[in-house]
């Protein structure tokens, strides 16, 4: 039997994969819950009669559902383990989904949605800490890469399964559209059951002799022997401990990064479907527009795999300087260009794109990935919880300001103000982001 050091030198392993794929579902349905509202929405307007105002309640919804549950949940799994939280948060999601799709009002759409983003945010923090303590140092970035590209997936998919509906389903539509998503939580359950609790908590919490015997578990799976686990931090699990020390700049870096990819991110795909369907005269405008949602998701996919491809080798830091500034530039030329004459369709959808291939290389996959590795396993959930939930803050800015903008300012002022905050994550990053590359996890 071949013999490694510490779990962190093992190769890639089945058992590997199979934690990537399991914990990657929870991001993915993620994916899909954003994009159904923002292609529902094209039909809830008409069906509910909706103001700009029940628009952007319904809008933000679900995030502040994960604003909640990944703070609170990420904080339980530092304090009673990671396994069980991971095994039941996708059953939430999976109830309240479906019952999404019987609402009958903008308040009841909303307070089920809510319920959908408390399972959803729960994950984030859980899957994102056994993806890391699970994975080799030197593929951890592209694993946790690969989890947070699953979040793109959810919204292919759902696109796809969008096109029957749109064109056979008519008015009802977006209630087929959250009752099959409702569907895909369910189908890992059961797998996920079979997945041992993180050898790091287990040694954390229990000590070296409960460390063994879960480490031993992971050798019977794997068939590999492990010598023993990396030493760990000691200390509390306090959330007031992510704002100790080098974690307070830690915790700065990561929250305003994110918070400003996401505002970016969720107000450029929440509403561009609304924007592309004004552009649009036609009797098949929906179908149009999933498809030109279809288009915009593949700027999205080149991004992640160049990120994929150069995370281990140019590390996290590079890759999110080159996304944020890559964005920058391009709304302001964007900016520029729209001020002196008429942008189009075609310039807008460009434009956008370009946006997404940028922060898919940078701000999308290394602000997910840097919190579990910048932070020890005694608040690593805690951590993750924290920077998720100020990041949906960002969503819900986005969400909530964007339609209120557009209509007093126009398109213009929106996009200043996202090519603005692409420069506040450029600096912040630039300033205090460490390399976490080959980094042991403690």
């Amino acid at each position: 039997m071949a013999a490694y050091n510490t779990i962190e030198d093992l190769p890639e392993t089945p058992m590997l994969r199979k934690i990537t794929i399991l914990s990657s579902i929870g991001i993915m349905v993620d994916g899909y819950t954003l994009t159904v509202f923002s292609y529902a929405l094209l039909y809830l307007i008409k069906a509910m009669n909706l103001s700009s105002y029940q628009i952007s309640i319904m809008g933000i919804s679900s995030i502040f559902g994960v604003f909640i549950g990944s703070i609170i949940f990420g904080k339980i799994a530092d304090l009673y383990g990671r396994r069980y939280i991971y095994i039941y948060d996708l059953v939430i999601v999976s109830i309240f989904l479906f019952l999404t799709g019987l609402s009958t009002n903008y308040v009841i759409f909303s307070i089920f949605q809510f319920l959908v983003g408390i399972g959803i945010g729960a994950d984030y923090p859980i899957s994102s800490s056994i993806q890391a303590e699970f994975s080799p140092k030197k593929v951890r970035g592209r694993y946790l890469l690969i989890n947070i590209f699953s979040f793109s997936i959810g919204s292919i998919l759902f696109l796809t399964i969008s096109i029957p509906l749109v064109l056979f389903t008519g008015i009802n539509a977006w209630r087929f559209m959250y009752m099959i998503g409702a569907i895909f939580p369910l189908i890992v359950v059961y797998s996920r059951k079979k997945i041992p609790e993180s050898p790091y908590w287990i040694e954390y919490r229990y000590g070296k002799e409960a460390g063994e015997k879960s480490k031993e578990e992971i050798e019977k799976d794997t068939g590999l022997k492990i010598n023993k686990i990396p030493k760990l931090e000691k200390g509390s699990t306090k959330i007031s401990d992510i704002f100790k020390g080098k974690y307070l700049v830690y915790s700065i870096f990561i929250a305003i990064a994110w918070f400003s990819y996401n505002l970016v991110s969720y107000g450029i795909w929440t509403y561009s479907p609304l924007i592309f369907s004004t552009e649009i005269a036609s009797h098949y405008a929906d179908l149009y527009v999933v498809f030109t949602g279809m288009a915009e998701s593949v700027p999205v996919i080149i991004g992640f795999l160049i990120a994929i491809y150069y995370v281990e080798r140019l590390g996290r830091k590079p890759l999110l300087l080159l996304g944020f500034l890559g964005s920058f530039i391009t709304l302001t030329i964007f900016f520029f260009v729209n001020m002196y004459m008429v942008v189009g369709l075609l310039m807008t959808f460009s434009a956008f794109g370009m946006v997404h291939l940028f922060d898919n290389i940078g701000p999308s996959p290394m602000t997910y990935a840097y919190p579990v590795e910048l932070f020890p396993t005694r608040i690593r959930g805690t951590a993750m919880g924290f920077a998720t939930s100020i990041s949906k803050v960002g969503s819900i800015v986005a969400v909530f300001s964007f339609p209120i903008i557009d209509s007093l300012y126009g398109l213009k002022i929106v996009i200043i103000c996202f090519a603005v905050f692409e420069l506040i994550g450029f600096l912040i990053t630039l300033k205090f982001a460490p390399e976490t590359k080959n980094k042991s996890l403690r």
